[in-house]
């Protein structure tokens, strides 16, 4: 997705915030903000806003000569959603449709986000996502696919959000599960340190992208990155960075949760400011498998990302995962 016009005053704002977080000088703060624009100005509307973002927070961090401004905060909600874990873990196991609440739930945790907003309330969210139908709700497809899939790539996006991800993770089925975070800090999205914290290692396999963008920017993140996203069936994209970055992407089984947070994915999404959206993006090449009677990679000669030596280091569930042949058959 292009960037737009009105995503900059967005970018501007989050870093004034941020300086003002971080220093009540306001020589450094001017400074910041000043060499932002900079940044900003010499940039294509062309590219994604995230790629706008990744040079805004890196001239952030350079001038608060921090490599993690948020650093703080996030292990303040890493510390809260995980008292509040058991409480979520409770909702899903007493619900009637397990899939659906943990959907409806990996949403709610969205709304962990120092990006395009700063405040929210996450109890209140949370009991909405609960009865709130999604404005688009491609689930039932995603249930099919599920069932189909061996490989899944999971893309998280906040700190905190961790934890939400992992109620989600624990219901996605047998499949053989890739969960990706920032190779880098940047904003409050999430890091090894945060998928680490949250115990994801126990229900999938922690992966870093490598990359320092508020998205997923294929052409930046690692080679191993790119592979297990090339192999996998299916891939589970969280958050506004990752949907402005891969929302134009046609070759997997790609689908999108996130809370709207603006007008300008609003717009782009079909919907309103505030909803809920679990989006599937059509796959162009899986007509043309199913014409040639070729269903994912079985039909390739290319062996499954179950099948690939990739990892990325960590314990618990992992083991299992590699004793049992690529499956994950037991998730806690």
């Amino acid at each position: 997705m292009r960037t737009y016009l009105e995503c900059i005053p967005c970018i501007v704002n989050q870093s004034i915030k941020i300086a003002r977080q971080m220093t009540q000088d306001e020589k450094v703060q001017e400074k910041l903000l000043q060499e932002v624009l900079k940044s900003l100005s010499n940039m294509s509307y062309h590219l994604t806003p995230p790629h706008l973002g990744r040079e805004a927070h890196r001239v952030v961090r350079r001038v608060l000569n921090h490599p993690d401004p948020f650093l703080k905060v996030k292990r303040e909600f890493n510390r809260q959603v995980k008292a509040l874990y058991p409480t979520l873990k409770k909702k899903v196991d007493g619900a009637a449709d397990r899939l659906s609440c943990a959907l409806r739930l990996a949403i709610a945790g969205n709304v962990i986000d120092f990006g395009p907003q700063h405040r929210f309330q996450l109890m209140g969210t949370i009991e909405e996502t609960l009865v709130k139908r999604p404005a688009v709700d491609d689930s039932e497809n995603l249930r099919a696919d599920l069932k189909r899939a061996s490989s899944i790539l999971y893309l998280g996006d906040n700190a905190g959000e961790t934890f939400f991800d992992k109620i989600l993770i624990r219901e996605l089925g047998p499949a053989r599960i890739y969960y990706a975070v920032r190779g880098s800090a940047v904003i409050n999205d999430a890091t090894t340190e945060d998928a680490y914290f949250a115990g994801i290692d126990q229900v999938a396999q922690v992966v870093s992208n490598g990359s320092d963008v508020p998205g997923t920017i294929l052409e930046d993140c690692t080679e191993s990155f790119r592979e297990i996203f090339d192999r996998a069936d299916l891939v589970i994209a969280k958050g506004h960075g990752n949907y402005e970055t891969l929302n134009e992407v046609r070759a997997k089984k790609l689908y999108f949760l996130l809370m709207v947070k603006c007008k300008i994915i609003a717009r782009d999404v079909g919907c309103s400011v505030g909803d809920y959206v679990i989006k599937k993006m059509e796959n162009r090449g899986e007509d043309l498998d199913q014409k040639d009677g070729v269903s994912g990679s079985d039909g390739s000669g290319e062996p499954r990302a179950g099948e690939s030596p990739l990892s990325a280091g960590g314990d618990g569930e992992r083991a299992r995962i590699s004793s049992s042949g690529g499956r994950n058959t037991s998730r806690g």
